[in-house]
């Protein structure tokens, strides 16, 4: 899940490419991981599974923004 988080942190910066949208983007991505598990398997009812989508969760959200705000500072060249 973790390497899932790195991944999805470097598709937001691709994808969203501004920082303010990431944590939205992040949570829709959870969300939907979410319900197909839900519609899969049932409601997890297990504290691991919460806390491990919680941290992955941060951790893209955080992850991505920081990347967005990396590429935002960036200086756009003129010639």
């Amino acid at each position: 899940f973790f390497i899932n988080a790195l991944a999805g942190a470097c598709f937001l910066c691709i994808i969203v490419e501004r920082a303010k949208k990431c944590l939205d983007f992040a949570v829709t991505a959870h969300f939907l991981h979410f319900y197909l598990c839900a519609i899969y398997d049932g409601f997890p009812a297990s504290w691991e599974w919460w806390a491990v989508n919680a941290m992955s969760l941060i951790l893209m959200a955080l992850l991505g923004e920081f990347l967005c705000m990396r590429r935002e500072m960036q200086e756009i060249p003129l010639f």
